[in-house]
Order: structure tokens, then sequence, then C-alpha cells
């Protein structure tokens, strides 16, 4: 059972309390930023308990305002002030602005906060306010688009406010429409109360508005080429893209040509003359793609096609593109720039832009349309045109500035590399587009929809409900009917609790989906929207954006050639501690001029992963390496930013995952969902001599369907638990083995054990999250050793040791058409949710589980995993899946099985011998989670005495040789810029640094000696900089990070420090506590506590701490070992550590 203490939040008195400090700030950019925080802190505190997602400021202000039913004058006021702590946020307004509103807005918050938390302003506070201000006229703005928060609809008009001016508006959509005047009334059955529109191009009339769009939800960006697949000849239908999201990825023939084609595009543009021969872009090809070449087993035909493809992608990039097109600039040219418009909630990539959006190149490999008059010209596909058009009009209205700069100039093309004359003209279609928005529009309804539980739609979706066009002939009867048909019976046969358990699961990643987009409850300024909802400032304060970035290379010195890498300078004020970046991070990077406020949304995007980061500069690897340095010189004066990506495909998996579960196996779905004991085979004897780990390696080799070790903190889950088991199997001949988990951090220390005992294995994965010693290990490198398929399948064949991540196998199941495992062994187990698992659980070869049995290695009392959703919204309800022990989504597997099983020890066994923390350490997460069964191994360090205190030792110096663990009472801030920074912790954290550093000497190592956790991002920094004054340069490289980074590390001496000043903090402090057999236990201080092998030293305010129970008895345990020290009360002790 989770268990959540609610704690007091803030009240009215202390937003009052901050407003008034706030206030008083000399300088009125200071006091706007701190406005905004207060402002937005009050927003996200009164808007995360309802079931309502509200997305943005915007948003959260609107449904107070309505909710608590506040005056005109006073809601007029309060959006004023929202608008203008936004702006300010992002520099936008002048300080003769800030400081002529200030007072007024300071008054409009004060009674906001008031009527919302229904109490009345102090007078103290109401003195302040000043009398009231003339009322100025408002008129709507002259904007491309305009955010409108819709209140009502009718048959005609849309009425709302809009987010820039605290002002209603009228739209009308039913008529009135000069380009495209169609049939718009969709948009009743769509909008609701509380509903977000963007209406684009707006002209005024008779005070009522005619956009040329409008967008629904526009913050739910729908991928262009998604919205494409939803035209077909039976529908043009956004349950299409549902039935999408759901279908099994295929690897066929066709799909493998058209990515070699796409290979062969970025060729030819790279290229001069006529290029690399076909058979090094094979190989180069081979390399990256064996699996899913020998699983669709492709045709003796597959080259010749290739070859054809590759002289027709050259005919029209060398040859047709010059002649038809006098603007066409083959160097100038842009491959696969990707985009996010919010304006028209679209995002994608596209296949070749020219760099001054004149050119637009989209290719497809496969067949035009039909008819066909000349075998050699193709007709274009409704769906591709479709595509196009949505390019076009992204340039048109996204990008307006510059295709006005252009005269409205745009040539597109779709270029059928499968045909000799394979270049098409496409020109504008209003109706189509229409129609394509109207598809994007439903989409994005749906998924809002499908998120609160409308997935049972596929409860009863049948192809006579899909076929709105009335299709019939061979292509619906012989293809596309059997073909829905087959995706659909899954659902339909599956027992009422297969069915049960499937939506749960369904609707659980959906709602992650949206949440992932437009943000969750927990953390402010999450999910992508942040991007264009948060003010710089805010990014900066969440870690979220690198910005002021200069770019270093390549350079106008470089030799020409392929830009594959960058390097971009931080600006001296970067305070980079902050940052939530880390190296293999998936980012997007994008120039801006220096005076404006960066924003992904004004210009095309380069994906990225981090390669490097170090003090000055930052190294990114493009996901699409460019032709011309040219593309990145042209802006090299601009500044450049970086912002966290957002990969959809991501989500691609879990859906497809939980829909493969449906047709996995009847025994594979009954022992997941508790339809039948796990079999055991007593018969069953060890090969091998395990010392200590014997019985539990024929525990794991007798259990025939599945093993729970449950490995706590320094007990060696890898090394032992892990490796045990894998040397057992390998002794079985020919069995093959999977070893998977869930980062790329413990799959790394997987592959170091394997080296470390000359064991040969292959590793999937990809040469990015890889480090550079296991890449010889890289499927990619066994294959470059071979030059046949045939050699290739042989490698895969005879390979007995896979290892990678859970989502590097996800996205390459078709290993398991190819080959079959005994065994899968999973580590971090306890942090996967089912779905991450269940693609891989339920794959078949031959008709039968391709995992045979598998193993989870795990800790349910460590860090659990990351999750957008509340518990009240992850909670199961239907008694049914409860009786199997599903009752909340964000529970792993591993947990589910463990609470059937755990008084089983033929399927359980609990590692108890842990080698990690001194005795002392140990000693309290031992009793208070772990029921006291762990013991030491014991080695060295955990026996080791301390030496003798000197008699007149210093304050940290004292407590280093007198004590392993101790707690440092830290006194509250006198003044703080932010409730999660603490100067005392910092100050006093950083003399124990200095104080490691001065006992440790030359054995002092940044790697392992030292680690400092803390909860926020805001503390680290404040830290490194508190540490940097000190002016030892070795210090500035120890690891400060918060204990979700943490684990899986280990130090010799642990600082932790709790940071928090106010009551409510303890509700983020305590948000992975759970109750086991009566006992609390608290995952974030357990992982915290479990670093230190040799110290631990704990900071914090203890009249905050002790409201929780855990920490309250923690704090008794010091006190009780004399492990409690109060610096501040005897000053001879303390007066050492503001020295500096």
């Amino acid at each position: 059972m989770v268990v959540k203490n609610v704690f007091e939040p803030e009240t009215a008195q202390d937003f009052w309390k901050q407003m008034v400090a706030a206030h008083g700030l000399e300088d009125a950019q200071q006091k706007y930023l701190e406005f905004g925080k207060i402002f937005g802190h009050f927003l996200h505190q009164h808007t995360t308990q309802g079931a309502v997602k509200l997305v943005g400021a915007f948003a959260q202000t609107d449904f107070l305002l309505r909710e608590h039913e506040v005056q005109p004058s006073l809601r007029k006021a309060v959006n004023e002030a929202r608008i203008r702590f936004r702006k300010a946020g992002s520099g936008e307004l002048s300080m003769d602005v800030l400081r002529e509103n200030a007072p007024y807005d300071f008054k409009a918050i004060c009674l906001f906060i008031g009527l919302v938390e229904g109490t009345p302003v102090p007078p103290e506070v109401e003195k302040l306010f000043p009398t009231n201000r003339p009322q100025r006229t408002l008129k709507v703005p002259e904007a491309e688009y305009l955010r409108v928060l819709v209140s009502k609809v009718d048959n005609d008009n849309i009425y709302g406010q809009i987010e820039t001016e605290p002002l209603e508006v009228v739209i009308c959509y039913s008529h009135g429409n000069t380009i495209y005047n169609f049939d718009w009334t969709y948009l009743r059955q769509q909008l609701h109360c509380g509903s977000q529109i963007n209406i684009i191009r707006p002209r005024l009339y008779d005070d009522i508005l005619y956009p040329e769009l409008i967008i629904v939800e526009p913050d739910y960006l729908v991928d262009i080429s998604a919205i494409a697949a939803c035209f077909e000849s039976y529908a043009h239908s956004p349950l299409i893209y549902l039935l999408n999201k759901i279908r099994p990825m295929e690897t066929t023939e066709a799909i493998l040509l058209g990515n070699l084609a796409g290979q062969l595009l970025d060729e030819a543009v790279h290229s001069e003359g006529e290029g690399q021969p076909y058979t090094e872009s094979v190989q180069q090809f081979f390399k990256g793609n064996a699996i899913n070449l020998l699983a669709a087993n492709i045709s003796p035909n597959f080259h010749e096609n290739a070859i054809k493809q590759k002289h027709n992608i050259h005919k029209a990039i060398k040859a047709d593109m010059p002649q038809q097109l006098k603007e066409y600039r083959q160097r100038d040219v842009m491959l696969e720039p990707s985009f996010f418009s919010e304006m028209l909630g679209l995002q994608g990539r596209m296949d070749f832009l020219q760099l001054d959006q004149k050119v637009l190149i989209e290719q497809k490999s496969g067949k035009g349309g039909w008819p066909q008059p000349d075998p050699n010209t193709p007709v274009h596909q409704e769906k591709h045109y479709v595509q196009m058009l949505l390019y076009m009009a992204l340039l048109r209205y996204n990008y307006r500035e510059q295709y006005d700069r252009n005269n409205h100039h745009l040539s597109a093309f779709l270029l059928y590399s499968r045909y000799p004359n394979s270049l098409l003209g496409m020109s504008f279609a209003p109706q189509l587009l229409f129609e394509a928005l109207k598809i994007r529009n439903g989409i994005a309804c749906n998924e809002l929809h499908f998120a609160e539980g409308g997935l049972k739609v596929l409860d009863t979706l049948t192809p006579e409900q899909l076929n709105e066009r009335q299709a019939s002939g061979t292509l619906w009867e012989r293809y596309q009917r059997p073909q829905i048909e087959a995706l659909l019976r899954p659902i339909h046969n599956a027992s009422p609790l297969e069915r049960m358990y499937y939506f749960r699961f369904l609707t659980f990643i959906a709602n992650e989906h949206v949440l992932s987009k437009f943000g969750n409850r927990t953390k402010e300024n999450s999910g992508f929207a942040s991007a264009w909802h948060a003010s710089l400032n805010e990014k900066r304060q969440a870690g979220n954006i690198y910005d002021r970035l200069q770019l270093l290379s390549p350079s106008v010195n470089d030799s020409p050639r392929p830009v594959t890498r960058l390097v971009l300078g931080f600006s001296e004020h970067a305070d980079n501690d902050m940052s939530n970046f880390r190296l293999n991070d998936v980012v997007v990077l994008y120039p801006y001029e220096p005076e404006q406020e960066p924003d992904l949304r004004r210009t095309m995007v380069f994906r990225c992963s981090i390669e490097q980061v170090s003090a000055d500069r930052i190294t990114l690897v493009l996901r699409a390496p460019q032709t011309d340095a040219n593309v990145f010189l042209r802006d090299a004066d601009k500044h450049w930013a970086i912002e966290h990506d957002f990969i959809e495909s991501s989500y691609s998996s879990l859906y497809r995952g939980m829909h493969a579960f449906l047709s996995a196996p009847q025994e594979r779905r009954d022992l997941l969902l508790l339809q039948r004991e796990p079999a055991i085979d007593t018969s069953l004897q060890l090969c091998g001599d395990y010392e200590n780990f014997n019985e539990l390696a024929l525990r794991v080799k007798q259990a025939q369907d599945f093993f729970l070790i449950i490995g706590p903190p320094g007990t060696g889950k890898t090394s032992f638990g892990l490796m045990t088991t894998l040397h057992e199997a390998l002794l079985t001949p020919d069995a093959s083995i999977l070893l998977l988990s869930y980062t790329n951090r413990a799959v790394d220390e997987i592959c170091s054990k394997l080296v470390d005992e000359k064991l040969n294995f292959i590793r999937i994965g990809n040469e990015l999250s890889c480090p550079e010693v296991y890449r010889p290990y890289l499927l990619s490198s066994a294959v470059g050793e071979c030059s046949r398929l045939e050699q290739v399948k042989e490698r895969i064949m005879s390979g007995r040791i896979f290892v990678g991540t859970t989502t590097a196998l996800n996205t390459s199941l078709s290993l398991f058409r190819l080959k079959s495992f005994d065994l899968a062994i999973i580590d971090e187990a306890s942090q996967i949710l089912e779905p991450h698992l269940m693609g891989l659980l339920s794959a078949v070869k031959d008709n039968a589980t391709a995992i045979r049995k598998f193993v989870f290695i795990g800790d349910h009392k460590q860090l659990p995993a990351v999750v957008q959703q509340h518990s009240e919204e992850s909670r199961v309800h239907e008694s049914a899946l409860n009786d199997i022990l599903l009752t909340d989504c964000r529970l792993s597997l591993f947990e589910r099985l463990l609470k059937r099983y755990r008084e089983r020890p033929e399927v359980v066994f609990m590692l108890k011998r842990q080698g990690r923390m001194h005795h002392d350490i140990a000693d309290f997460p031992n009793r208070a989670f772990y029921g006291g069964q762990l013991t030491e191994v014991p080695l060295e360090h955990q026996q080791q005495p301390l030496p003798e205190a000197a008699p007149h030792a210093d304050f940290f110096k004292k407590i280093f040789t007198t004590q392993r663990i101790a707690f440092i009472a830290a006194p509250q801030p006198p003044k703080s810029p932010s409730d999660k920074v603490n100067q005392t912790e910092a100050d006093l954290i950083a003399e124990a640094v200095v104080k490691i550093y001065e006992l440790t000497g030359s054995s002092f190592d940044v790697v392992h000696t030292v680690g400092i956790i803390v909860p926020y991002r805001n503390q680290i920094a404040t830290i490194r900089n508190t540490l940097d004054r000190y002016g030892i340069p070795a210090l500035h490289d120890i690891t400060i990070d918060t204990v979700e980074r943490y684990q899986g590390s280990q130090r010799d001496y642990i600082l932790y420090g709790f940071t928090i000043q106010q009551y409510y903090q303890l509700n983020f402090l305590t948000d992975t506590v759970f109750e086991e057999d009566g006992a609390l236990i608290d995952r974030k201080l357990n992982v915290a506590m479990t670093r230190a092998r040799k110290h631990l030293l704990l900071f914090g305010n203890p009249d905050l701490l002790t409201a929780v129970p855990t920490f309250k008895e923690l704090l008794e345990y010091t006190q009780a070992h004399g492990a409690y020290f109060n610096p501040s009360a005897d000053l001879s002790d303390y007066k050492n550590i503001y020295s500096i």
C-alpha cells in the first residue's frame, strides 16, 4: 500500500508574506521574477487535485477565476498581471513598464489569493495597495494567430478569452471563411468550456473574429506523417490513427527498401558527381539493419530495385531539379529538418528543405497512385499529397516571415524514387488541407478522451464501422478488411479479465502520453508544451534549457565535408549545475537572435544527442548529418539554444506491447494474470558450484516460468544474482540468454562483468548510448565483419548472450523472429512498468514464447519507475484486477508478482549479505526498511574502527573521527531567494567537503571519495558555487546530484542535504513512501543513506523533518547514538563554518 502523507500546503498568509517580501525589492525586474514565481506556485498548488488537464498558466488562471466566480474587474487585473509575469520572465518589458504596473499587479494577486483561499486580505497587506488605476480600452491585438480559452460554443460562434490580453472575444466558425469555406460545424462536438484553440490569421469585422483556420488543443502536437496515414481509400478517420498505434511493427521488404532509399537520398545530396558505389551504400545500410533484413527474408530482386532507386534519385537531384528550378541550390539544403508548430498543433520532419524555404522535397519509395497512364511517371497517392499539403501549410503559416520574403513562392515536390520520371510538383489544395486539419483536430480530441478511458471504443469497433466511404472490391475485401479484422480479433476474443487488463494499461499509457506533452500535476513546468508556456527564466530555473550558446565547430576554416558533430560554447554566465541534461540525452538545437527569447517554434530544429559536456562547451552528434557547414555557419553570429526533445516513438512500443499481450500464448497470459501457478521442476540439479550462492542458483534453475531476486543495497545483485544465474544457464548446451536492464548505466555494468569474465556477447543498441570500450560488442560492429547476410545470421544464431536496455530490445523485436531465448535476466526490474516489458514477454517464435523463462532482479524498497501520473489517476478500481494484485499502474510487474509469491521460496530469493556500508551506516536502514535481515559480508572497511579524535579537533573533524553517521541540524536561512535554495545547508556541506579533502589528502578521488545528494537542482548550483569559493580545483568536479541520479552509485562519504524550508516541501521528500508489514518504507531516504561506504552526514531542519514519522525516527536514532549535532548551539564548534 502506498502511503501519502499530505502535508499542509502553503496558506494565504504564506503567499501574502512572500508577495510583500517581493514587493519590497528595489529591482523591478527581480520583483517581477519573484511575483511570477509566487503566482506560478500558487496556481500549481490549487490546480493539482482536479481531473481536468490544465495546460499552462493561462488555463490554470482561468479555471480558478471561474471556479471562484471572480468579478470581471479583478479577473481582468489578474490576467493582466499573468501576462506581465510571463513577459517579464522573458525580458520583454522595460523597467519603466514594470515599475509603473508593479503596485497594481501586487494588489491583483493578493486579492486573488484571498478569494481562492477564502480569506480576507489582512490590513498590513491592504495598506500597501495603490488606489484604483484608470481603466484602459482593450482591443484585439493584430497577430498571425491567437490562443483562446473557450467558455461556450453555439451553432455559429465560439466565445472565449484570448491569452495575451484580458479580453473576451467572439469567433465565428459557421460562415465567413474566405479561404477554407467548408463545413466547420464538426467543432461543435469537439469544443467545451475549458478547451483551448488557436485561431489562425483572424480578421475582425463588427467585433467578431473570422479566422482562416481553427486548431483544437494545439498543445497536443500531432505528427504530420501520422495524420496523412489516416487517409485510406475506405475512410478519412482519426480512428485509423488509433489502429496504427496498436498495429504490430512490420518489417517488410518494402519498408526496408524505403529506409534504404532515404539513405540514398541523403548520399545523393552529400555527394559530388556520381557519389559512392552502391556496394558501399548497401554495406552501410546492412550494418544498421541486419536483423530486419534477415527477419524480412528479402527477395533476390531487392538489390536490383534498390539500384534503380539510387539511379532515379541521382537523376532527380543532380539533373532534373537543376533543370526545372533556377532557384534550386543543392549545397544550401537541410536534410531531415524537424519542426514543432504550436500554432498548427503539428510536429514532424521533412526529407529535404532548401535553406531559404523555396524548395521542399518529400521522398516516397513505393508505388504512386492509380490509375497510372505512364509506367515511368507516377501519379500521387492521396495520403502523400496530404503530407505535402501539411508541410506547405507549415511553411506558409508557421514561418510566415520567410514565406513573405519569398513572395509566397514555394516549389514542393513528391519524389517517387521507384520511377525514372520521379518528381511530381504539388500545388495548394484548400479542401484537402481542411480535411487534413479536421483529422488533426479529431486526433487531438480523441487522445484526450482516450486518456480518460475512451479507448474501449476498440471493444466494439468493426471494419464496417470504419468503412465510411463504402469501399468494396479486391483491395477492401482481400487486404484492408482482413487486416483490420486481424488487428481487432485479439481484443474481441480476449477473456473478460484479459480485456480489462489490456484496457486499463492502455488508458494508463494514453494518460502518460498526454501528460508528457501537457505536463503533470506534481512538477511545475513539466511536459513538452512547457517549451512555449514557460518563460526563459522558468526554463533556466527548471534546468530545461542551455541558452546563449556560441557555435565553435564547424567553423569557416573547416574543410568541406558532411557535418556530423557540433561543438558549442557556454556563455561565461551559464550556470550548468542547474541543468537537467545528461550524456546521451536526445535534444533539439536551434539558433535565435541575441535580442530575442529562444523559441523552438520559430525555426527548424536539429535533433541531436549529447556526446560530451565540459565546463565551457558541449558536443552534440546530429541525428541527421548535414551536407554543408553553411547550414550552421549562416547563423554563426546568432545565439543557440538546446532543449529536451520529445520522442513520440517512445510510446509506440508500449501501445504495441500491450496489444501483443493479447496474442501471447495462453500459458504466458495466464501466468502474468496470476491465473496459473508457476511451474517448478525439483528434479533439476546444479551443473556448477557457486559456493555461498548455490541455494540461489538451484532455486532459479528449478523455477520453470520465472524467478524473483530481491537485491537490497550493496548485496551484489549484478555481481552475484545476475552472474550466478548466467553462469549456470550457460552450462546448458546451446542455451541462449538475454540480459536486460532499464538504464544504459546498468547495461554498462553488466557488460563490464561479462568483459571481466571473458564472456563473449552481442549488445543491442547504438553507439551514442554505448561507451567506447563496449562498442566492439555492438551488433553493428559484429555485422561490420560480415560480407553476406548468411554470415550475419550465423553470428546471431550462434550468439549465446545478448545484452541491451528494454527500450533497445522493444525497438528490435525482429530479433525474436530469428531467435528464441531460454532465459531473460532483467535487472532493475522494480523500476520497469508492466507495459515496458509486455512486448518482450509476449514475443512469439514458432507459436511459442520467444523468452521461455524470465528472472527479475530488483528491490521494490528502492526508487520506483518515474511516472507522470498522480496516485489518484493511476489507481486501479476494477475489483477483478485488484484480485490479481493490480492496484496501481505505477507499480512494477516485479512488485505485483512479489506481492503474490513473497512467501514462496521456490520463486523468490532475497540477497542478505551486503558489502557496501559500514555496519553503523547500515544499521538504521536495515532495521527500518529490511526488518534487520541484512548482514555485512564483512569486508575490511565495514569493520574498520574510527581513530581517536584529537582533543582540540574542529567541528567536522570531530564528527569524522567519532561517527560513521551523523545528523547536523541546520538553522533556517535568514533570507532565501527560493524554498529550493538553502544557503545555510550549502555552507555546512561545503565546509564538510573541504574537511574530507584535507583528511583524505593524496588519496582523495573525485569519482570515489565524496558525493552530495540534494532534492533540487537549484541547491546543486548553490552548493557548487559555495564550494568554488574555497578555490580548490579538485572539488569542482565532485558529483552533486539528486537521489534519483545516485541510485546504483556509491561513495566513501555521502552528504545528504534535505534542503527544505517549508512544511509543504515534505510532500516531495516523501512521495515514494509505502507501507509493508506495518513498516513505513521511505524509498528516497533508503537510497540516499545506502550510497555511503564509510561515512554518512545528513543535514536538515529538525523542526520540519520531525513531522514525518520516518525522519523523526531517524533523528531520534542519531540522538540515541550521540550522532546528533547542532552547530548553532555551540559557537565554538560553529566558528569555522562561515570563515570564507
